[in-house]
């Protein structure tokens, strides 16, 4: 039942980031990048959580997209 409630937490921020990242229209392409790096960060969060209960899943994914958001910003302003 964990698995399923991290899976579910998984997909629905990814794609949610993923699709801000597709709202661009082509004058910043940093957003697309941050978006993937938040996506990713939030996926991973979620997995590394995923032992605890929905909240510390919930938690994971949001620390999780906030530093892979930032570190894929930073990576794109200093190209």
């Amino acid at each position: 039942m964990k698995l399923a409630k991290t899976i579910a937490m998984t997909a629905l921020t990814s794609s949610a980031l993923i699709m801000g990242g597709c709202a661009t229209n082509g004058y910043n392409t940093g957003l697309n990048n941050t978006a993937k790096g938040a996506a990713a960060g939030a996926a991973a969060g979620a997995l590394i959580r995923s032992g605890g209960d929905s909240k510390d899943i919930a938690r994971g994914a949001l620390g999780g997209a906030a530093v892979g958001g930032a570190g894929a910003y930073i990576l794109d302003q200093t190209r």
